[in-house]
């Protein structure tokens, strides 16, 4: 009877990583603390749908002093903020709470900026349902017409 020798396993090829399944943890999933927007740059239709989209972030937050912030800045902002970036142009940016050396800026936000309240969402995600449509009908006198004279 021969027995073998049990395969070194150097010899073995290492096996290939598995991507890992993202978890809470994750850096994809945290949520940002504060977005800026510099608004006079572009046309409104790039920034007008920051404040539902804010808002719709800061309701999935556990509390109201953590919501998502939006902070408006102004053309000079966005030149020195691009200047800063190394970047030929940046619109908006957002930060995230646990970003390095943000925490200053991030309290300072959240002690001077509320949070985003859309109104007419809040109401719809209250459960208020169908809504009659109320228009106040005023009964006017129509004059008689004016005669023109030439």
């Amino acid at each position: 009877m021969s027995s073998k020798a049990p395969p070194d396993p150097a010899s073995k090829p290492a096996p290939s990583p598995t991507p890992k399944d993202p978890t809470p943890n994750d850096d994809a999933t945290k949520p940002y603390t504060v977005v800026f927007v510099a608004r006079a740059g572009q046309s409104s239709a790039f920034h007008s749908h920051f404040p539902q989209m804010v808002a719709l972030a800061a309701r999935s937050q556990p509390a109201d002093d953590e919501a998502v912030r939006l902070v408006g800045l102004s053309k000079a902002c966005e030149d020195r903020l691009s200047a800063a970036l190394g970047i030929p142009r940046a619109s908006s940016i957002a930060l995230r709470g646990d970003a390095p050396q943000a925490k200053g800026l991030v309290d300072f936000v959240r002690a001077r900026v509320a949070p985003v309240d859309v109104a007419w969402l809040r109401e719809a995600q209250g459960g208020a349902g169908f809504l009659e449509t109320r228009i106040a009908a005023v009964p006017t006198r129509i004059g008689v017409k004016k005669v023109k004279s030439s």
